[in-house]
C-alpha cells in the first residue's frame, strides 16, 4: 500500500514536471519565432521583397507626389519616372537598420531631396524656364513638402510609438530562450534520473512535446484557416500587403515548429513502445 502511494505521488510529480516542460517548450517556440521573424531585420526586408512592397509603395508615393506637383503647376508626367525602387529599398533598409539597432526611427530624406532637386533643374531646363524667375522660397517649400510625403509614406505604422518596447523585447528574448533551454534540459535530467524505468521517462517527455505540438498548432491553424488576417483595414495597400505577408510568414514559422514537435513526439512514442516491449519481455 505504501509502495502504491509512493508510486502515485511520483507519477503526479512527473506529470507536473511534464506540464511545466510543455509550458517552457511553448515559450521557447514563441520566443524563437519572434527572434527570427519580428525581431529580425533581414526577415522584414525579405518579406518586403517577396510581397512586392517596394513597387506598390512606389506607386502610392508617386500618386501623392503627382497631386502635390499638380497643385504646384508641374506637369503630371514629372513624377512618372522620378522614383527609383532602388532608392526606396536603400532608404527603407537604412530606416530599418537604425530602428533595429535602436538608433531611431527616422527616414533619411537626403537622397530623395537631391534627386528632386536634380529633376527640378532638368524640368526647368527642358521647359525653357528662366531659373531666376523661380522663387527659391517656393522651390524649397515644394521640395520639403515632397520630402515630407516621402518620409511619411516609408515610415511603418506604430514603429515610432513602440520603439522603446521593441528594444526591450529585443533585449529580453535571448534571455528567455536561454532560460527555457536550461530549464528544459534540467527537467529532462530530473525526469530521467527519478524514473525507475527508461520507458516511463520517455513517456513523460513525450507528453510534454505532444502538448507543445497542440499548443503551437491550434491557434496559428485557426487564424490561417479563418482568414482573419486578410480582413484588417489598412489604408496603404503596400503596408497591407506587407502586414498580411509578414503575419502569414510568422504563423507558418510557428506551424513549422509545431510540425517539428509532432515528429519528435512520434519518435519518442516509438522509442517508448520499443523500451516498453523490452521491459515486458
Amino acid at each position: 500500500m505504501q509502495h502504491s502511494t509512493s508510486s502515485n505521488i511520483k507519477k503526479i510529480i512527473h506529470l507536473i514536471l511534464s506540464f511545466i516542460m510543455a509550458i517552457l517548450l511553448t515559450a521557447l517556440t514563441v520566443a524563437g519565432v519572434l527572434q527570427f521573424t519580428l525581431l529580425n531585420e533581414s526577415f522584414m526586408l525579405d518579406t518586403m521583397d517577396t510581397c512586392n512592397y517596394f513597387a506598390e509603395k512606389r506607386t502610392e508615393i508617386t500618386r501623392s507626389l503627382t497631386d502635390l506637383g499638380y497643385a504646384s503647376g508641374l506637369d503630371e508626367d514629372f513624377f512618372e519616372d522620378f522614383l527609383d525602387v532602388v532608392m526606396l529599398h536603400n532608404d527603407t533598409s537604412n530606416y530599418l537598420d537604425d530602428y533595429y539597432s535602436g538608433d531611431g526611427s527616422v527616414v533619411d530624406k537626403t537622397a530623395f531631396k537631391q534627386a528632386f532637386n536634380t529633376s527640378l533643374d532638368s524640368y526647368i531646363s527642358k521647359k525653357g524656364i528662366d531659373p531666376a524667375s523661380v522663387s527659391q522660397e517656393n522651390r524649397d517649400y515644394l521640395i520639403n513638402e515632397a520630402a515630407k510625403i516621402y518620409k511619411q509614406s516609408l515610415e511603418l505604422p506604430f514603429f515610432g510609438r513602440i520603439a522603446g518596447r521593441f528594444q526591450n523585447l529585443k533585449t529580453i528574448i535571448p534571455y528567455v530562450i536561454g532560460f527555457c533551454l536550461v530549464m528544459i534540459a534540467l527537467l529532462c535530467v530530473i525526469i530521467v534520473l527519478t524514473s525507475k524505468w527508461k520507458h516511463r521517462a520517455v513517456r513523460y517527455i513525450c507528453y510534454a512535446t505532444s502538448a507543445t505540438f497542440l499548443t503551437t498548432a491550434v491557434l496559428p491553424a485557426v487564424i490561417l484557416i479563418s482568414g482573419k488576417i486578410n480582413t484588417f483595414n489598412i489604408a496603404s495597400r503596400a503596408t497591407y500587403m506587407l502586414f498580411v505577408a509578414f503575419a502569414n510568414n510568422m504563423l507558418v514559422a510557428m506551424l513549422a515548429c509545431s510540425a517539428f514537435f509532432l515528429l519528435i513526439s512520434i519518435a519518442l512514442f516509438m522509442l517508448y513502445k520499443n523500451l516498453y516491449g523490452k521491459v515486458s519481455d
